[in-house]
């Protein structure tokens, strides 16, 4: 699933901006535009930064709210007196089940032109629904990234895999090298969210493996998790990155570290780490300043496909969408959908934006790689818990998987969990 996914302690964290108005006052319309996402701590300062033009040229105040249990919370909110205006979802699933239940409102014609004029046609698909518009693709993320320490890798002679065998391989290498340092940086804990690291992980493993219609029929439910191919996934990442001696901190690390902070080894004077398998947007995580390319330390690769093809691309992204119709918050849907709204934290660092208006070279350069790599590929598949029903992808199974990871229960125990649960969605 996606991004800096809720992090911390189960609370809310509130950011207040207001410019074009006194800090703290209403806008014209007597109202604030109550802005709710999953953006904490970096995320919530870029995003706030990126709006504050608009706040002041709009003469309208904006309140951000960044929560660390998302989905529950945007549940809880809808209806009640502190329900959003303005949403930034990260799940198709969810967007899809707030349009059936009529939870939000489509795009204005304003907005709507706006997502014509800055948006390729297929990135608009997710925002489609029976032919109506009701969300703004926001953010992509590239899931399909290893970090690696390139520094190291010269001074061991490590080469760079170009297959899953060849990646198995060198982790067994790094893993019995004298080095002392172990081929994988993992972490798990993420609050109400932890598991949506191994989910990405194993995604990755199934679309390789077993292909993209395979993939996307395990992702509609149509194959079930007690497949074995989805078994042999699962199997895969755990010899690959779980086994002793194979990940940082052991597995106890790997389940009480916070998923943000499971890079710390591998940026070390003295690595902990060797490689470290997260999306694009880790780098924001990571202290300022910090570069990434063939002439630093710190480098990325994509994660190899089977036998040296070309590996195909899990990637996310998160759309926003609206519970209110009032004239400012449609006023903000349509600058969100034009080509000046994410500029700001495009330049900045650790964003990708889902608009083609948007110029690469408003990128920095470790960005621009990974532009160019959405942009070359032909194999792409959207995460496959992001695109479940929030109860499975964004629940049950981050629950599960928690488990399994940290060995309270059996990969049988896990898919039984998971596929009674959506034979049962499916006759409701």
């Amino acid at each position: 699933m996606r991004q800096f996914r809720n992090l911390g302690a189960a609370v809310t964290v509130a950011t207040l901006f207001a410019v074009g108005c006194a800090a703290g006052e209403e806008n014209a319309a007597g109202e604030a535009i109550v802005v709710f996402g999953p953006y904490r701590e970096a995320e919530a300062d870029r995003l706030v930064e990126s709006l504050e033009e608009y706040a002041e040229n709009a003469g309208v105040v904006i309140r951000y709210t960044g929560s660390t249990d998302f989905v529950t919370d945007l549940h809880r909110r809808i209806g009640s007196a502190d329900a959003p205006d303005v949403a930034l979802i990260p799940q198709p699933g969810l967007v899809a089940q707030l349009v059936d239940d009529g939870s939000i409102f489509p795009l204005n014609e304003a907005t709507a032109r706006q997502l014509v004029d800055n948006y390729d046609a297929d990135v608009l698909e997710v925002a489609e629904f029976d032919g109506v518009d009701y969300a703004v693709p926001f953010r992509r993320t590239m899931k399909s990234v290893v970090w690696f320490r390139r520094d190291v890798f010269e001074a061991e002679g490590w080469a760079l895999p170009t297959s899953l065998d060849e990646l198995e391989a060198l982790s067994a290498t790094i893993a019995a090298s004298e080095r002392g340092i172990t081929p994988w940086c993992f972490a798990l804990s993420a609050g109400e969210a932890t598991g949506w690291a191994a989910t990405d992980w194993v995604e990755d493993l199934v679309v390789r493996r077993q292909g993209p219609e395979f993939y996307d029929e395990w992702t509609a439910g149509t194959v079930e998790f007690a497949d074995p191919a989805v078994e042999e996934a699962f199997v895969e990442f755990s010899d690959l990155v779980l086994q002793p001696g194979r990940v940082a901190g052991g597995i106890v690390d790997v389940v009480s570290k916070r998923v943000d902070r499971a890079w710390e080894p591998l940026l070390k004077s003295e690595p902990g780490c060797a490689m470290y398998r997260q999306a694009d947007f880790a780098i924001g995580w990571m202290p300022n300043g910090t570069d990434a390319g063939p002439e630093e330390s710190l480098d990325w690769f994509v994660l190899p496909g089977v036998a040296g093809d070309e590996p195909p691309l899990v990637i996310g992204g998160d759309e926003i969408v609206q519970f209110d119709n009032r004239p400012e918050v449609n006023g903000l849907m349509a600058f969100l959908a034009s080509s000046q709204a994410g500029a700001p934290w495009a330049r900045s660092g650790g964003f990708l934006s889902a608009k083609s208006s948007i110029s690469e070279d408003e990128y920095p350069d470790v960005e621009r790689g990974f532009i160019t790599a959405l942009a070359t590929s032909t194999v792409q598949v959207f995460d496959a818990s992001d695109q479940m029903r929030p109860d499975i992808g964004s629940g049950l199974l981050w629950t599960e998987i928690t488990k399994w990871v940290g060995g309270a229960i059996s990969y049988s125990e896990l898919a039984e969990t998971i596929d009674t649960a959506r034979r049962e969605e499916a006759l409701t």
